[in-house]
């Protein structure tokens, strides 16, 4: 029993945070889906893992709205970029737009 910490894997962790808008619409949750979902190339298997995860209690729907909704969200949380990640809250909308309108 060392002191080993079970992290999720990114697509794990991406279905955690996607889950989450519904409930919380921090800033930081839409940052970090925008990085992860760049990496992966698609929100797919986002949708295919919160689904996994979550069950009904997750709506692909809700998710895709959500990631191009921008009105309640809370920017209380400075978000900081490590060095050249850095990236304006509008190029990220407009990105999410985009991802949430994806086949």
């Amino acid at each position: 029993m060392g002191g080993t910490i079970a992290i999720p894997e990114i697509v794990s962790l991406a279905a955690m945070k996607a889950y989450a808008l519904g409930r919380r619409a921090k800033w930081k949750d839409y940052v970090d889906l925008y990085f992860i979902i760049k990496e992966l190339g698609s929100i797919r298997l986002i949708i295919g893992k919160s689904k996994e995860i979550f069950g009904v209690e997750f709506n692909e729907k809700n998710f895709r709205s959500q990631l191009s909704y921008f009105e309640d969200i809370d920017y209380s949380e400075k978000v900081i970029f490590s060095s050249g990640f850095e990236i304006s809250d509008e190029e990220i909308k407009k990105r999410l737009l985009e991802f949430s309108l994806e086949k």
